[in-house]
């Protein structure tokens, strides 16, 4: 008797300590949005949480942690408030910093439901894994995670912000879900000497390695309907406006294109918000006529001369390689919806700043979403750089500016960007000099606000 009373005390217990499908379901919704895949896959399996995968900053690669229920190597000892605190203060639950890599510095300003949930899909509906992760190893004295105490007293600043419905289309759920889990700011916001986004400019434009984030302020996002934002973010590509490659492709595909219609319009209904259309706005460069003779190569001595493309001009180079797709005038397939995009008018062919555009010549698209798989093969290791010159400045001062060229120079600068900042890795001197900037800031600060309260 006093068994069969005391399982029907506890079975209602266990059953209030299970989290429900509800809840579980939110919580995945919330990792998508948050893009938490992106960061702590694992590169050898694929698994989308137990982490090894090697994020490049400016100061080394930190390497992502195993976030699976793992009571081994991942986060299975955490409790709600650990996890609360690893999202909001960059604190691990041994109370070692973590680096800003992980984007604490927008989760801190994500609801206690959110975290909740996020914390219920972690704990109870993402498998376990225990995969040891290596330890990240940075330079003196970046290697130091004390410091970062000082980084966050300086720059760990969270923003109160209502989460909005869901379900309905609103400001308010646009810029939680830019500011927060979609963490926008990380790549497209410019970044001060301490490596922490410059408040002042959010949105403004930032660089992802080789690629530049464009400013979300401003510039395009002037001809851009609410509904058109929201298809990019939903397929990656906009016709005639923009194709998305690199990390915004990998962005699209693991997270955007997975979130609801609402949630989608919410964003771009945010991001319209801050800008408004230049006064000077001009119309794209129309394509210019071409005759054949732009384009024949003309007879060839020897067979090597006929295969190779180092006696071919650029609009010889961009008929043999991408005129079968992108169509002789940059004008795209035919067929509706476009299978191959035009060029004309697209934001990476008329940026001032030629990076997006030889960056996606030479990478390549490899994109998949509920609109299909998108692929363009990379030309990097098919071109010498002096031929992807000569591509790339056909294309842009026939499709783009008809001034804007683009040079070798510019080619190479571009693909052999530095993924760590050298001057901060190999010079000591430098990273002691950051920390000794760090300190004083600090005590600047410290001694600012003690004079405000007094």
């Amino acid at each position: 008797m006093r068994t069969a009373t005391f399982l029907l005390l506890l079975l209602p217990a266990l059953a209030l300590a299970q989290p429900d499908s509800a809840s579980l379901q939110r919580g995945e919704y919330l990792a998508i949005a948050g893009d938490c895949s992106a960061c702590h896959r694992n590169p050898d399996n694929g698994h989308p949480f137990s982490g090894g995968y090697r994020i490049s900053s400016p100061l080394g690669d930190i390497i992502a942690t195993n976030i699976t229920p793992s009571r081994v190597n991942g986060i299975g000892n955490y409790s709600l408030a650990d996890f609360r605190r690893a999202l909001r203060e960059g604190r691990r639950r041994d109370g070692g910093y973590l680096y800003p890599a992980m984007p604490y510095t927008a989760f801190a300003s994500l609801t206690d439901d959110d975290i909740a949930a996020l914390y219920d899909y972690f704990m109870n509906g993402v498998p376990t894994e225990d995969h040891q992760v290596p330890a990240t190893q940075l330079p003196f004295p970046f290697s130091v995670r004390a410091m970062m105490a000082i980084w966050n007293g300086l720059f760990l600043s969270p923003e109160q912000l209502a989460s909005g419905s869901a379900d309905k289309i609103s400001n308010a759920r646009g810029e939680y879900l830019v500011k927060t889990l979609g963490h926008c700011g990380s790549c497209h916001s410019p970044r001060n000497l301490l490596m922490a986004e410059k408040s002042g400019d959010f949105l403004r434009g930032g660089e992802v390695g080789s690629w530049q984030a464009p400013g979300l302020t401003q510039a395009r996002l002037y001809t851009w309907s609410e509904s058109d934002l929201a298809s990019y973010l939903k397929t990656g590509s906009l016709p005639g406006k923009a194709v998305a490659a690199g990390e915004m492709a990998t962005v699209v595909e693991n997270s955007f294109s997975h979130l609801s219609d609402s949630d989608r319009r919410s964003v771009a209904r945010y991001l319209l918000t801050l800008g408004h259309a230049p006064a000077d706005a001009q119309a794209p460069f129309p394509p210019l006529a071409h005759t054949i003779a732009a384009f024949e190569t003309g007879p060839s001595a020897t067979l090597k001369d006929a295969i190779s493309g180092g006696k071919m001009n650029g609009a010889q180079l961009y008929n043999a390689a991408c005129a079968s797709c992108h169509g002789a005038q940059g004008e795209g397939s035919h067929d509706t919806p476009q299978t191959f995009p035009r060029l004309i008018g697209t934001s990476a062919v008329l940026n001032s700043d030629p990076a997006n555009l030889i960056m996606t010549v030479a990478e390549g698209v490899d994109r998949t979403t509920a609109a299909g798989h998108v692929f363009m093969p990379a030309f990097s290791s098919q071109m010498s750089s002096a031929e992807l010159a000569s591509l790339l400045d056909y294309v842009s001062t026939q499709f783009g500016t008809a001034d804007q060229h683009i040079t070798e120079e510019q080619v190479n600068h571009t693909l052999r960007h530095p993924r760590h900042s050298p001057w901060l890795r190999r010079a000591p001197w430098a990273g002691a000099g950051l920390l000794v900037l760090l300190v004083c800031l600090a005590i600047w600060r410290y001694r600012s606000h003690k004079k405000e309260s007094t």
